[in-house]
């Protein structure tokens, strides 16, 4: 790809009014304040919208992250009970139960988030480990 494609296809773009600001022998200063205020007037567009619109997004992302916590805390106990020799088979189903019972609350939550979502991603993950784990206990990996 040559310059003058890459200039072309900046025009294009929202870099067209900083192309236009500084092309007259501006310094680095300038051209970076200028992009600088170019990246933060969507910013300030997009958070508007998140609060008039997406309140329920808000109150899911949280929850959703707060499950997420929640299950890990509850796989690094059952790690812990697994490396107590005085637990029994037995003693580890509370900890089974509450990862497929969380597992089955991720993946809701899951489906309720945009596809592209960094933290449909992070959801994904933290299901599947903790689905594992459950399986492996049930299938008897652990005793």
């Amino acid at each position: 790809m040559k310059i003058n494609d890459l200039q072309n296809a900046q025009i294009a773009g929202n870099s067209k009014n900083i192309t236009s600001k500084v092309s007259g022998g501006a310094d680095f200063q300038q051209i970076l304040e200028a992009r600088q205020n170019a990246l933060a007037e969507p910013a300030k567009v997009g958070s508007v919208d998140q609060k008039g619109s997406g309140a329920m997004s808000v109150e899911l992302r949280l929850e959703s992250l707060q499950l997420s916590e929640k299950t890990m805390s509850t796989l690094e106990s059952f790690g812990s009970a697994l490396k107590n020799l005085d637990f029994a088979g037995e003693d580890l189903e509370p900890y089974v139960a509450a990862l497929e019972d969380e597992t089955r609350s991720l993946q809701e939550l899951k489906k309720q988030l945009p596809v592209q979502d960094p933290l449909t991603k992070l959801l994904d993950r933290v299901a599947t480990v903790s689905y594992i784990e459950a399986a492996k206990y049930r299938r008897g990996d652990y005793l």
